[in-house]
């Protein structure tokens, strides 16, 4: 099935333990041929609830799961024009460096075009970044980066066949004094003059 972004996705009413196994998605188009794969790992689970039992909308919930799923591992393509010929990544919506309270949570936004569809990534200190507690990931047309309380620089990368685009931005964060100007005590400071 295909929605109107480009998603796919394998639903799966009911899943057993003899569905367990490696799932392989691939796609081919007249320049070529991808794939990706996931392991599928059903717990078998006594029950008295048989297959026809089921309601037919446990359907909708398990693909709305999945997509955010993918959204959260930054699987899902970039928005393209409307294009026919191939186009490396561009970033068209550059994330902005943010500052914000201590324990508020902070956003980034990155927009990208590419034909191919670029695959886009958000990395820390050069690691990927994965749904968390810390981390959220977005998709609506524009990729959000939502993070709680941890100040660093971020990068957004968009990589397609023909090319890469990265952009950084740092997030700040400001720490608020007691009424007495005291710097809470889990907090570490130094002089340095």
């Amino acid at each position: 099935m295909i929605n109107e972004f480009g998603y796919c996705s394998l639903d799966y009413g009911v899943a057993y333990s003899r569905d367990s196994g490696v799932i392989t998605c691939r796609a081919t188009n007249k320049y070529g041929t991808d794939h990706t794969s996931a392991t599928l790992i059903v717990k078998d689970e006594k029950s008295l609830v048989e297959e026809s039992q089921l309601p037919e909308g446990r359907r909708g919930l398990q693909r709305i799961e999945e997509l955010e799923r993918m959204a959260h591992e930054g699987a899902l393509p970039a928005v393209a024009v409307d294009q026919k010929e191939k186009q490396k990544p561009e970033i068209v919506l550059v994330p902005e460096p943010a500052r914000v309270l201590e324990g508020e949570t902070a956003r980034f936004r990155c927009r990208v075009t590419g034909y191919p569809l670029p695959k886009v990534n958000w990395y820390l200190n050069g690691q990927l970044i994965r749904k968390s507690k810390r981390f959220r990931l977005r998709y609506d047309g524009i990729y959000y980066l939502d993070i709680v309380d941890y100040a660093a620089v971020y990068t957004c990368e968009a990589k397609n066949d023909y090319g890469v685009a990265t952009t950084s931005a740092s997030l700040s964060s400001i720490i608020v004094l007691n009424e007495h100007n005291e710097v809470p005590g889990d907090i570490q400071c130094h002089d340095f003059s």
